[in-house]
Formats: structure tokens, C-alpha cells, sequence
């Protein structure tokens, strides 16, 4: 049983670190994808859903190979992964997270490229050393998280997942994980509900989360 604050609490980036980029992502994709060819908004939303969780650049070249776009595919990509804002709306960090990671461990767990420029929003908050080493690997895959716990068997038990995506957190359930979602404009409760056994908890901002933190009853 866990008594006070968890050992490692590791934070999503796109949609709990900065809780707009997981819109923005997709706002930006489906511009791309109907800049060259016309499909619906939804379709782009269930694309980018299914994806968030697989190694970036390998997941959007399947979307584009996909639909066809793989000639696109470079350009585009290029044009997503190094914007820092959408429609003129920059890429936010989310409102307590300085407060909440004083006095706590904490891991960035995203599949993102270190060259990504949007990454400089938590310049000063994290360093390079600070995001997991996940690589070209999935987190839609538990054994990630497996492999993950034994590459940083450092890291102080138990490890702790915030995620938007329910792929991610049914991964991180399966490999032993305490598992909290973090609600956001883009996965809707429909989209989570069939993963409630794989989620301790749903959270909506850094404000509820702290608190949870650092109770006994969801993590026991």
C-alpha cells in the first residue's frame, strides 16, 4: 500500500503537460490530410486517436500511407512536429504543474522526438534527462513499460502513469502501473469507458491530481 506521495509519477506530454496539444495535433493533422484529399473530421479523429500512442513519426506515416498521402507524407510531418502553435494558438503548459512537481519524481513519457520544438515549453521545468527513453517503442505496448521499469530500476516504486489516452493507460495497467487519466477536449468519455478496468483514476487538472496523490484508497 502506498502511504503519502507515489515513488514516480510519470506525465504524458500532449494533453496532460501542455492539455491543448493533443487538439492542436489534431486540428493539424486533418488540415494536412485535407489539403490533399477531403475526409471528414470525425475519420481524422479516429485516426489520431488509434496513433497517439505509437512512436510519432512512425504512426502518422501510416495514416498518410493509409489514405494514400505518402508522397505527402515528408512535408506534412515536417510541417506538424516543428509548429509551436495552431491557427495561432501556441501550445500551453498546463496551469499548477510547477507547484505540483516540487518535492516529487518526476518522468515526461511521451513518444515524441527530443528535436521536437514544442518541447521547449517545459524548458526549465524538465531537462532531456527527465523524459523516459522510449524511443521507436510503443505505448500502446505493455512490455514498454515492463522494459521501461527494468532500463531505470533507479527510479523510486511505485511508478504512476498520467495519460489522456486509454491505450496508453491499459499498457501501463497491464505492466503493473497505477493508472490516472487526465481528461481533456479530445477523448471522450465513450472513448474511455470501455478501458475502466485498466484506470485507477480520471483527474481534470494538476489541482485534483495533487490531492489524489496522496491517498491510500486508489492506490492500494
Amino acid at each position: 500500500m502506498i502511504v503519502g506521495k507515489p515513488g514516480t509519477v510519470l506525465l504524458d506530454f500532449d494533453g496532460v503537460i501542455s492539455p491543448n496539444a493533443s487538439e492542436l495535433l489534431l486540428t493539424a493533422l486533418h488540415g494536412a490530410i485535407n489539403r490533399h484529399t477531403p475526409v471528414p473530421f470525425e475519420t481524422t479523429a479516429l485516426l489520431f486517436k488509434a496513433i497517439t500512442t505509437f512512436p510519432a513519426r512512425a504512426g502518422l506515416g501510416m495514416v498518410f500511407d493509409g489514405l494514400g498521402l505518402g508522397g505527402q507524407f515528408a512535408a506534412e510531418s515536417a510541417a506538424i512536429w516543428q509548429a509551436t502553435d495552431v491557427g495561432g494558438v501556441k501550445y500551453a503548459l498546463a496551469e499548477g504543474i510547477r507547484e505540483f512537481c516540487e518535492g516529487r519524481t518526476i518522468r515526461v513519457c511521451s513518444t515524441m522526438d527530443s528535436s521536437t520544438p514544442r518541447r521547449a515549453i517545459v524548458d526549465g521545468l524538465f531537462g532531456d534527462a527527465d523524459f523516459l527513453p522510449i524511443g521507436h517503442r510503443s505505448k500502446a505496448d505493455p512490455a514498454t513499460f515492463t522494459a521501461l521499469q527494468d532500463e531505470l530500476g533507479e527510479l523510486p516504486r511505485p511508478w504512476v502513469l498520467v495519460d489522456d489516452s486509454p491505450l496508453a493507460l491499459r499498457a501501463a495497467k497491464l505492466a503493473g502501473l497505477t493508472t490516472v487519466l487526465m481528461r481533456g477536449n479530445v477523448f471522450s468519455v465513450e472513448d474511455t469507458a470501455p478501458f475502466a478496468t485498466f484506470i485507477d483514476a480520471e483527474v481534470g487538472s494538476f489541482a485534483e491530481l495533487a490531492p489524489l496523490l496522496e491517498t491510500t484508497e486508489v492506490f492500494s
